[in-house]
């Protein structure tokens, strides 16, 4: 069975994306790893908000070629959406996904044979959560999937694969609960909105986040009652921007102020 593993950098909500990210490994049949140097694919979930961020996971692309040189190292998030050619020039980069493309990145990454095996595993049944998506309906984003091609494709082949679009363009909202805690069982962090529509001249989070979108209420409560149906009396929501969350729903909530 091949193995994975998430590296995340960042905030609470680039936590909760870390933790769609692996459910989408495990749910096609992949092991999560213990440690990068034990893992076949090694997911970076970058942060971009300074450019310490950009040093620190710049360090851990190196860090973790030189531990796991056999490694697919698959770069995502923040940074990757800001400067996907930077990163793609690193030595042992696989393949660079940006915030786009990141609820189909185990679809891109996924080895042929991994894809289509029935050993299927669905790690939040177990804990009394689904994987949430809001925005795109199932067909819309197969269609994508099968439909887009990579950045590089349409210049030189001896490139990396670049999995980067317009952000502004893109709905969906990805996300699972993720835990503070090695045992699972304390407080369970939720991702209900992402993005940003404010423009602040010192701030890149909205060109690499896309505009503000909500989980709509529905969901939420399905999550929350899925965890306390499961024992936790505590769960802390997370967003990019959660003043901005309903704004964007139909209809508004808040009163649209």
């Amino acid at each position: 069975m091949a193995s994975f593993y998430v590296e995340n950098f960042g905030c609470r909500a680039a936590q909760a994306d870390g933790a769609a990210i692996e459910c989408q490994f495990r749910e096609r049949g992949l092991s999560r790893a213990s440690a990068p140097a034990q893992a076949e694919i090694v997911v970076l979930n970058t942060c971009t908000v300074t450019a310490a961020a950009d040093q620190d996971a710049r360090a851990a692309i190196r860090r973790i070629h030189r531990q796991n040189p056999e490694c697919q190292i698959v770069v995502t998030g923040c940074y990757a959406q800001r400067a996907p050619d930077e990163i793609a020039a690193m030595l042992g980069v696989t393949q660079v996904i940006g915030n786009s493309h990141k609820r189909q990145l185990a679809e891109i990454v996924m080895p042929p044979e991994i894809a289509g095996s029935g050993d299927i595993a669905r790690p939040w049944e177990g804990h009394g959560f689904s994987r949430a998506v809001s925005g795109e309906k199932p067909a819309a984003l197969a269609a994508e999937v099968s439909n887009f091609v990579p950045l590089t494709a349409l210049t030189a082949q001896d490139r990396k694969p670049i999995f980067v679009s317009d952000i502004f363009a893109h709905t969906a909202l990805l996300a699972a609960p993720v835990f503070d805690a090695p045992n699972e069982r304390t407080r369970p962090n939720l991702k209900v909105q992402d993005g940003c529509d404010n423009r602040c001249s010192f701030c890149v989070i909205p060109y690499v986040r896309g505009h503000s979108r909500s989980l709509p209420l529905s969901q939420i409560l399905q999550e929350v009652d899925a965890l306390v149906s499961t024992g936790y009396r505590e769960v802390v929501i997370s967003g990019i921007n959660l003043g901005r969350w309903g704004r964007d729903l139909t209809p508004k909530m808040w009163g649209g102020h």
